[in-house]
């Protein structure tokens, strides 16, 4: 649990959503964010360090993506509902109706009853861009590893580390890290049960609410086939 001390202020959480949104393909400038807010730029600089120290990040996109990991930040307040179904698209029906109904229950009880040990089962592309090298090193920078935990976990060394991520992100066309992983899970190179457990999957779909994941379950019947696609309006 959370100490009081780790958890995100409101104006810390403003400000790494604010940074997430990526108009145009690009993330918003920490001078675009103060003019959004009203606040200087050296003041966005400081919630930016505070946020990054409670959640033992090395920069601004790695708190984003921890934050959305430990649930302090909706995946609903960064991505769009066809981001979401396109991130998710290697979650089979089943899967998504198994998660709909864990969301319920987190809605009425405030907290899951019990961990759910159900592996999440994903999909991948059986044709991948990416080597098996460069899938291990984006996974475990999915699960929020840093170089050097990658490094040890892989038994390579953190030069190797670096070229492995880099060449990932000139496949995908990433430039960051985070955007890589984002960008493997939309072009199914990785699954979402490769870099998070069912648990934390709840925690972070429970604010789309459990309709949102039942139509997303009924979309991705219909586009693998499964289910007739209604007619009329």
């Amino acid at each position: 649990m959370q100490t009081k001390s780790t958890v995100l202020t409101k104006e810390e959480r403003d400000i790494l959503i604010l940074g997430a949104i990526h108009p145009r393909g690009k993330h918003l400038s920490n001078s675009e964010i103060s003019q959004r807010l009203g606040i200087s730029v050296s003041r966005v600089k400081t919630l930016i360090h505070q946020a990054c120290v409670k959640l033992e990040a090395h920069n601004r996109i790695e708190a984003i993506f921890f934050a959305m990991k430990r649930g302090e930040i909706s995946l609903n307040e960064v991505y769009s509902m066809d981001e979401l179904a396109e991130i998710l698209g290697s979650l089979s029906p089943d899967m998504l109706r198994r998660i709909a109904h864990l969301v319920r229950q987190e809605l009425e009880y405030g907290h899951l009853p019990g961990k759910d040990e159900q592996i999440i089962s994903t999909d991948r592309r059986q044709a991948t861009t990416l080597t098996q090298r460069e899938r291990d090193v984006i996974i475990l920078a999915g699960r929020g590893l840093t170089n050097v935990e990658i490094a040890d976990r892989l038994y390579i060394s953190i030069s190797a580390v670096r070229t492995f991520l880099n060449r990932a992100c000139t496949k995908l066309g990433a430039r960051r890290r985070s955007d890589a992983v984002v960008l493997a899970l939309k072009q199914r190179e990785i699954g979402v049960g490769e870099i998070t457990s069912i648990d934390e999957v709840v925690q972070g779909l429970a604010p789309l609410g459990a309709e949102s994941l039942e139509k997303m379950a009924q979309l991705r019947n219909r586009k693998l086939g499964q289910e007739p696609t209604p007619t009329g309006g």
